[in-house]
């Protein structure tokens, strides 16, 4: 038998023999407009999961205009876009499936009315699909982007196992069997969060450590709008700011970006990248402060490094506002080069040179990123793990994944293996909640149609989710 979840009530449902499990996945928790069908099975012989992608489509709503998402912009997006994305999902489904075994869907975190649109269109297909008791699996968000590197290995493994979708006999699901294993440590950045998680299984996620204020990408988007030349912000024609901020300081031809997501040591990974990045891990904090210092007389210093008498840098919290506060200040007033501060005297954005605010761009990421990677190295003194997952639309930035790799290998963590997700599935996607949908649907958790949004809801409430109510 089965069990079936619902806020921690379970209640037994008859074992499902299939060969070929189906779900269609939908994602609407910020401004990304996201539907997928995902079919999974697990093989015996070799003991594995592989998975298939039949539709991956999403629609990114229009906040050009408003230099970040706008809630309602993303809000009208979703709702003209999300019925015609799940048509032709259906149309999708795999040869001899007229409806999918489940419906997944983010739950939450992120913005209530957005979710709502995709929670309410998922209750409509579980509803009309009742006579078929099709479930319904509600996602939390961040524990999807935590599990995307195992939809990966599923991935990848369908590819090396191409007979494991041949006809056959039915057999009973066995356990999903994919890398990395259960426990790992993730590094879950983006826009709205920053997070260090210890995964010990697929409902057990502890937070380590989180920002205080705003989270690296929020931070890293507005730097760049900050920093960029303003043309170059014109010419952009999205807000995928932060990535704008990455090509800006890192020219293509000088960090040709690798496609494959195969999971490397760290060691490996800074022998890979060696030549595309001029960065070395400071001996002592004297050497950082020194090198900080840039050609231009200003310095972006690691956050928290001199907060509490130093202390919290020495802990697992991290923070990204007075960084912003630094890039800002030295974007306006002029520096004095007598003194090595910077004056109250505000200059042009004409008297910045390009290279100039190329130094900017790549000495704030270089801050910003050696901060998680600090955090990172902290939590494996005390939590160790075999596995760094990074995840988040952050997480698709090679400068990242550089500077973390080689304050691994600093600290004698050259073995530890560094997990991340192609980039177009390290940002908001339905894949990443198709697969959560099916780990979870493989563990025996399903909800009832009277779920509702959660707009904030902790990963380690994840089985016990807060009930969100304006009565």
């Amino acid at each position: 038998m089965r069990l079936s979840a619902n806020h921690g009530a379970f209640r037994p449902i008859p074992a499902i023999l299939t060969r070929h499990l189906v779900t269609l996945a939908i994602e609407t928790s910020c401004d990304d407009t996201a539907v997928a069908v995902l079919e999974t099975k697990t093989l015996q012989n070799p003991a594995t999961t592989v998975a298939k992608l039949h539709f991956h489509e999403k629609v990114t709503s229009n906040n050009a205009a408003f230099n970040g998402v706008h809630p309602l912009a993303a809000l009208e997006s979703h709702q003209e876009n999300l019925a015609n994305l799940v048509t032709q999902a259906i149309e999708r489904l795999p040869e001899k499936k007229r409806r999918p075994d489940f419906i997944s869907v983010t739950r939450g975190p992120g913005m209530r009315s957005n979710l709502f649109t995709g929670l309410d269109t998922a209750k409509g297909l579980a509803a009309a699909w009742k006579a078929s008791r099709i479930p319904l699996v509600g996602v939390h968000h961040m524990q999807a982007h935590a599990l995307t590197s195992r939809l990966v290995a599923a991935l990848d493994a369908s590819e090396t196992f191409p007979h494991a979708w041949q006809d056959g006999p039915p057999t009973t699901e066995g356990e999903i069997d994919v890398a990395p294993k259960f426990p790992f440590l993730s590094v879950l950045a983006s826009g709205g969060h920053t997070l260090l998680i210890h995964s010990a299984t697929l409902t057990n996620h502890e937070v380590l450590g989180s920002t205080t204020d705003v989270a690296v990408g929020e931070c890293l988007d507005k730097i760049a709008r900050i920093v960029l030349p303003p043309e170059l912000l014109q010419e952009a024609g999205n807000t995928m700011y932060g990535a704008l901020l990455e090509r800006f300081a890192f020219p293509p031809g000088k960090a040709v970006q690798v496609a494959s997501s195969e999971p490397r040591s760290a060691s490996e990974f800074c022998q890979d990248f060696a030549s595309r990045y001029e960065y070395c891990v400071p001996k002592n904090h004297e050497e950082e402060l020194h090198r900080n210092v840039s050609r231009w007389g200003w310095a972006f210093n690691q956050p928290l490094a001199k907060a509490g008498g130093g202390s919290k840098n020495k802990s697992l919290e991290m923070s990204f506002s007075g960084l912003m506060t630094a890039v800002e200040r030295a974007v306006r007033y002029e520096h004095d080069q007598s003194t090595g501060k910077l004056t109250k005297v505000e200059r042009s954005a004409h008297d910045i040179s390009r290279e100039e605010r190329r130094d900017m761009a790549e000495f704030s990421m270089r801050a910003a990123f050696e901060h998680i990677a600090a955090r990172v190295v902290l939590a494996l003194q005390s939590t160790p793990a075999n596995s760094i997952v990074v995840a988040g639309g952050v997480g698709a930035n090679y400068y990242l994944r550089y500077v973390l790799a080689c304050k691994l290998v600093a600290h004698g963590y050259g073995d530890v293996l560094v997990v991340i997700p192609p980039p177009h599935l390290c940002s908001d996607n339905a894949a990443m909640i198709a697969w959560t949908g099916t780990e979870m649907f493989h563990a025996g958790h399903q909800d009832k149609l009277s779920i509702r949004a959660i707009r904030k809801w902790p990963l380690d409430l994840l089985l016990s989710p807060p009930v969100e109510r304006t009565t």
